[in-house]
């Protein structure tokens, strides 16, 4: 009797036990399993880059990766229409500037033929630029859409690079877009104004030291070489510095961008403050001993 008690007690625990160890092996399991998931959550890596750079070797990667399969089409197809038309602009432009060169300088057709061929190297240059545009759109809508409902520093630095202006825009802090291309229109006009100054100057020497009595520059002769070079020597360097201001506005722009988004999620919250004012130590006039004090106070409250 004793013996079967035994072997039914001894079943109950043992029955128990494997009941309490399943248990815990189904505990430990989900518990291994929900902080497996979260560690590879957290380990995803950002692909931002990858994206970007794919979208530049081949145009319509980033919208296959982000299965936006339309898109590839519509971006190929405008590509492909600008630069053709771009082309055959081109070709037209070259026409009716070979006809224009060939031409004698006293024939009254001569000016005629150099405003088409104007006409038709603005055309090519707004096609081109054009195509360019869709190709850059197809990089930005691949990033945009990749760090869809997250704010990624890694998008906002290429899209600044892309396009100047861009990165404020997704930032959110619009008031910048104007400053910046305030400030890369201002170095553009001192660029090209040097720029033409400088090879006007740089023209007129060239007139100046030819052996051809019958060329002459545009000061008649009036001036000296040490003039014209003097002067042609400071339209160069002023053509210069606008040249590193202007890239220097396009990296501060990208900068900015980057480190706008790295501060998009910064508490700033009114309870987060650094305040310092003037304050009176010990206001009670009537300890003798301990004088009031004026002195400064700062307060930090987080």
């Amino acid at each position: 009797m004793c013996g079967l008690i035994w072997f039914t007690s001894s079943r109950h625990v043992a029955k128990r036990l494997s009941a309490f160890v399943v248990f815990a092996l189904l505990l430990f399991s989900s518990n291994s399993f929900a902080q497996l998931k979260t560690e590879t959550k957290k380990e995803l890596p950002d692909l931002t880059t990858r994206i970007w750079l794919g979208s530049h070797l081949l145009p319509g990667y980033g919208q296959i990766y982000n299965r936006d399969y339309w898109k590839v089409p519509v971006f190929y197809t405008g590509m492909g229409l600008m630069a053709y038309q771009g082309y055959q602009m081109n070709s037209s432009y070259k026409s009716w500037q070979k006809t224009y060169l060939a031409l004698s300088s006293d024939d009254p057709d001569r000016e005629n033929y150099k405003i088409k061929a104007k006409e038709y190297k603005q055309k090519r240059n707004l096609y081109y630029a054009a195509a360019t545009a869709f190709y850059l759109a197809s990089v930005s809508d691949a990033v945009l859409v990749y760090n869809k409902g997250k704010h990624s520093p890694a998008a906002a630095t290429i899209l600044s690079t892309l396009v100047p202006g861009m990165g404020q825009a997704y930032n959110g802090t619009y008031w910048k877009i104007p400053v910046i291309y305030g400030g890369l229109s201002t170095f553009y006009f001192m660029f090209d104004w040097n720029n033409r100054g400088y090879n006007r100057f740089k023209t007129a020497v060239l007139y100046l030291v030819d052996d051809d009595p019958n060329t002459v520059d545009e000061f008649n002769g009036e001036r000296t070489e040490e003039e014209l070079r003097y002067y042609m020597d400071s339209y160069r360097r002023n053509r210069d510095l606008s040249a590193l201001g202007f890239a220097a506005v396009y990296i501060l722009n990208i900068l900015d961008a980057n480190v706008d988004a790295h501060l998009y999620d910064w508490n700033v919250d009114d309870n987060l403050s650094f305040r310092v004012e003037p304050k009176v130590f010990n206001p009670n006039l009537s300890y003798a001993y301990s004088p009031p004090a004026f002195g400064i106070s700062c307060r930090v409250t987080f």
